[in-house]
């Protein structure tokens, strides 16, 4: 299963230029048997076996990261990091989320009877999972996905969105402890999107050993990423039954967050969806902060911390001189489009 790591890691994509990671996924479902795979808006579903319900896992084929001219993983200590060989300097190894799609494809060649789904632009606004055929799901126990940095963090409300029922969460409560796992909170990703669109299954995001994402000291924790892909196998072995829940718009709820507009986007036209708010994470707009907590400490500290780092909120540049949390290019982007200046 490492060598599959590292494969996948090896692979170059990043937002609005995915064909390399689509190929790839391509190539590695139809060697598995009894696979139906179906490409739909960009979007890759795959459907193995035949059975009334299934177990679903989704990822998404972007990173943030630039293409390089030669990114190598390089295994140090039980990290993998990602090296430009032809410049000899550090890339970011796009663990985020790679290795979501590396435990989708192994959970793919595992169960004989499960759907995964991959989908495209996650890193701008989540546009493949806006545009999911909802009906794929129709028949699935639950949807996971493994899009969250770190190892402990099982995240079944996401900017305000509830994910999963309680019957689901009671469920899971019983298999967290023996992998290192908590109920956590999280921002945007695809099972978000899906569950604003009209998901009708609980669904998470889960921690799956990728560290420093979005920054080209970007590593994995090979330890963490098989704890999450063999977490994951017990979750799907465990729940064998639909564990059904519908989205509810919260009200009183600032639905602020981060959708990763990059510097290196700005000459291009951004995407859009009627039903999302494209803006960033500012500290001085939101009556909350991302997670809903009207606590001011909570909020204090988070404003600390985001002041003492010497990195850009967004894109983890290097700050500007004039600004507290941005670089001169994010803090151009929010005077021009948040304040209209």
């Amino acid at each position: 299963m490492l060598q599959n790591l590292f494969d996948v890691l090896s692979v170059q994509t990043e937002s609005y230029n995915q064909f390399r990671m689509f190929s790839y996924i391509i190539r590695q479902a139809k060697k598995i048997p009894n696979t139906i795979v179906t490409v739909k808006d960009e979007n890759i579903y795959i459907q193995r076996g035949v059975s009334e319900t299934y177990p679903c896992i989704v990822a998404h084929m972007d990173t943030v990261h630039e293409i390089v001219e030669d990114l190598t993983p390089i295994q140090l200590d039980g990290r993998i990091f990602g090296i430009n060989k032809a410049t000899m300097q550090q890339s970011g190894i796009g663990g985020d989320d790679k290795v979501g799609v590396f435990i989708a494809l192994e959970c793919l060649k595992r169960f004989e009877n499960i759907k995964v789904a991959f989908f495209h632009d996650e890193e701008v606004g989540c546009i493949g999972s806006y545009e999911a055929d909802l009906s794929f799901f129709d028949d699935c126990r639950f949807v996971l996905q493994c899009d969250r940095r770190g190892n402990s963090d099982f995240v079944t409300n996401a900017s305000g969105t509830q994910l999963s029922s309680k019957k689901f969460r009671k469920a899971i409560s019983k298999i967290m402890p023996y992998y290192g796992y908590a109920f956590s909170t999280g921002m945007m990703t695809d099972v978000m999107a899906l569950k604003q669109s009209g998901l009708q299954v609980s669904c998470a995001n889960i921690s799956c050993g990728y560290y420093n994402p979005h920054s080209l000291n970007e590593y994995v924790v090979i330890d963490d990423v098989f704890n999450t892909y063999y977490f994951v196998c017990h979750i799907i072995e465990t729940l064998q039954t639909t564990y059904k829940h519908s989205y509810m718009a919260q009200t009183g709820y600032n639905d602020y967050y981060s959708n990763y507009y990059y510097p290196r986007y700005n000459s291009t036209p951004q995407p859009s969806h009627p039903t999302v708010t494209k803006s960033r994470i500012h500290y001085e707009l939101p009556q909350t902060d991302w997670f809903g907590r009207s606590d001011e400490a909570e909020i204090n500290s988070a404003i600390d911390k985001a002041t003492e780092s010497k990195y850009c909120t967004d894109c983890n540049r290097p700050k500007s001189n004039t600004s507290d949390y941005y670089c001169d290019t994010c803090e151009a982007w929010y005077l021009q489009n948040i304040y209209g200046k």
